[in-house]
């Protein structure tokens, strides 16, 4: 019998210029000093998809000089099963008007840099950019 739990997965999508960025995966302490000279992995495509099979902290930050400390980092926290929200929560309208996009998605802004991590629940797919810092939950 297969567990349940073991088929969630979370899709972490990184796009940027390769030729001034990469993806590092590092421990918690590494990512709170912004250092990538110890990575537990790298990747340096421009356009690189981490599959996260595991609860709790992800941390990624711009391994080249300077970046992670202008802010070129994320802490992706997936919530274990039980700590997953029932429903998504529905999305506000748009400021200042507008029409919608045509595809039906609600663009999502930016989270505010002091802002704390939300988790995101086991199952859903995020497409971040380390030049904007930009996260939007897919479904």
């Amino acid at each position: 019998m297969i567990d349940d739990v073991s088929r969630r997965f979370l899709v972490a999508v990184f796009t940027y210029n390769k030729q001034f960025h990469n993806v590092v995966a590092v421990s918690k302490a590494d990512y709170k000093n912004c250092d990538a000279s110890k990575p537990i992995a790298t990747w340096s495509t421009g356009n690189d998809s981490v599959v996260l099979k595991t609860a709790g902290h992800h941390y990624f930050l711009c391994g080249f000089p300077g970046h992670c400390a202008a802010g070129q980092k994320v802490d992706i926290r997936i919530a274990a099963s039980s700590d997953a929200p029932s429903a998504a929560p529905t999305p506000e309208p748009a400021a200042g008007g507008g029409s919608k996009p045509s595809s039906g998605a609600t663009a999502a802004p930016a989270p505010h840099p002091n802002a704390a991590p939300q988790a995101l629940p086991a199952g859903s797919s995020v497409a971040a950019s380390l030049l904007s810092l930009a996260a939007a939950v897919l479904a």
